[in-house]
């Protein structure tokens, strides 16, 4: 604990740096953190003797007992430790990002100080691990990274049958079968953080590259034709909403795959240049009424752009590295007249950022190879790379309009939650076509309140009319001024997919 204490000033992280060591409960805790400091590494931290035995995993905790990953072991951290989220500031010892991955408790099966440790770790039932998983660390002997042999370590993921391999929604969905009904996915999709160029050039050959789509994201839950029983299709959104009903021409997917499945994608509609338009998917999104749904299908017909598959029969594919996933898929998924599987794309990053902005789309997705799905997880293992940014809103207010802009709204007035507060962003007023401008009106009239739901500078609130902030939306900006405004917003358009609780400064 000394080595500990001694990299970490406490006037300048927010790492517990307690005065002595813990004591151990009736159970023994485990913690892995994802740490995107100067490289992306996992932190794998068992309990034991009152601290935190402590390796760094580069590639992560192994998926596939045939293969082995380094570990190197770093200094003992105080059991406090294992709760500990957050960014440590620049200039610090590990400077970065640090969130839990997974965590819970463990049993030992054999522990020998510097040769080897065999232990069953319980794993969270939304953590990194996906359950159950027994692990064996054992010392190399050998030089490593840092030249040091007691430090050189491999760990190895043990096949047992303790591990269940067979989740609880796979388990479901074999039920269905037997009850006519298709039950719909229950797993959330896995989200990406912003990255950067410069940390996934350091790393190119760990990353693979897919366009970015600019539509809504939608888990695919598809149940083949067999015997009597016709094909099915059930779509949900990112926020659990059942979407299948809204996009009827879907239902093509049970035709385009052989095997039962979860599938991840992107719902598009394509405007000119059959590009992309996240405008003109506002057509389609929230309706519900069979009338509506068919007269705006034929105008605006939507395609499905799948890039993942999570589970596969019975089988649940979690666990699986994202590249063996993309190969499952297409193995499994043909494409249709609006299904597409999209390659990945077959180049460096750079080449993959100018073929995006090239095609007209929002910029490109890179997702570590050997990276597992974590369902409603933002983790560095997958980045986002725009052209330029775009951020979730809330709708707090709108202001009134004159002229040709009298009947509907000049500007609406935005906000974000910290905390539990509601925190003002500033307007938008431009990036607005007919239909949106109306369509907004309308649902605005049936949200009314009589009081703003947070501050809001006088010169900007003084004709205001404050609705309930359950609206989210999408703005693209060039950046944001001291006080937290957004710079230049143009409206992009309504999500429906996103709860407001979600959308966060």
């Amino acid at each position: 604990m000394e080595i500990y204490r001694s990299k970490r000033d406490p006037k300048h992280t927010d790492e517990p740096i307690p005065d002595r060591h813990g004591s151990s409960g009736s159970e023994l805790s485990f913690v892995i953190q994802e740490h995107h400091a100067s490289t992306l590494h996992w932190d794998f931290r068992l309990e034991h003797e009152g601290v935190l035995v402590s390796w760094a995993l580069p590639k992560g905790p192994p998926t596939d007992p045939q293969h082995n990953r380094l570990a190197v072991q770093t200094e003992d951290h105080p059991l406090e430790y294992a709760d500990f989220e957050g960014r440590i500031p620049k200039g610090q010892y590990g400077a970065g990002e640090v969130s839990i991955w997974d965590a819970g408790t463990f049993e030992v099966e054999k522990w020998e100080d510097g040769h080897e440790i065999i232990a069953v770790l319980y794993g969270r039932k939304d953590g990194g691990l996906g359950g159950v998983r027994r692990f064996a660390l054992f010392n190399t002997g050998e030089n490593g990274p840092n030249k040091d042999p007691e430090k050189n370590w491999m760990i190895h993921l043990i096949a047992d049958s303790k591990s269940d391999r067979r989740s609880s929604k796979t388990q479901s969905r074999a039920a269905s079968r037997q009850d006519g009904g298709i039950r719909p996915s229950d797993t959330q999709p896995m989200l990406a953080r912003i990255g950067d160029l410069d940390s996934v050039r350091r790393d190119a050959e760990d990353w693979a590259f897919e366009m970015k789509w600019d539509g809504i994201r939608a888990l695919a839950t598809v149940r083949v034709a067999s015997g009597d029983s016709p094909g099915e299709v059930v779509l949900t959104s990112r926020n659990g909403k059942d979407m299948t009903g809204t996009y009827p021409e879907l239902a093509e997917l049970s035709d385009c795959v052989d095997v039962d499945c979860v599938l991840d994608g992107e719902i598009v509609a394509l405007g000119p240049g059959s590009r992309p338009d996240f405008g003109r998917l506002q057509h389609r999104m929230g309706l519900s009424r069979p009338r509506d749904v068919e007269r705006e299908r034929g105008r605006t017909p939507v395609h499905l752009m799948v890039f993942d598959v999570l589970e596969e029969g019975e089988d649940s594919l979690l666990q699986v590295p994202y590249s063996d996933r993309r190969q499952r898929l297409r193995d499994h998924v043909s494409e249709g007249e609006s299904i597409h599987v999209p390659e990945a794309f077959d180049g460096d990053i750079d080449d993959a950022m100018d073929a995006s902005r090239k095609l007209g789309l929002e910029g490109v997705m890179a997702k570590r190879r050997g990276s597992i799905y974590l369902p409603g997880r933002r983790t560095q293992t997958w980045v986002k790379l725009k052209h330029a940014a775009t951020r979730d809103v809330i709708i707090v207010g709108w202001r009134t309009g004159t002229g040709e802009r009298s009947p509907t709204f000049a500007s609406l007035l935005l906000a974000a939650h910290d905390g539990n507060e509601l925190v003002y962003l500033g307007r938008v007023g431009t990036g607005f076509d007919e239909h949106a401008l109306t369509s907004l009106r309308s649902k605005l009239d049936s949200l009314t309140r009589k009081t703003p739901p947070l501050q809001v500078p006088a010169a900007e609130s003084r004709d205001a009319q404050w609705v309930r902030p359950t609206l989210v939306g999408e703005v693209r900006y060039s950046g944001e001024t001291e006080a937290g405004r957004l710079r230049h917003p143009v409206w992009r358009g309504l999500r429906d997919d996103i709860d407001p609780d979600d959308v966060r400064v």
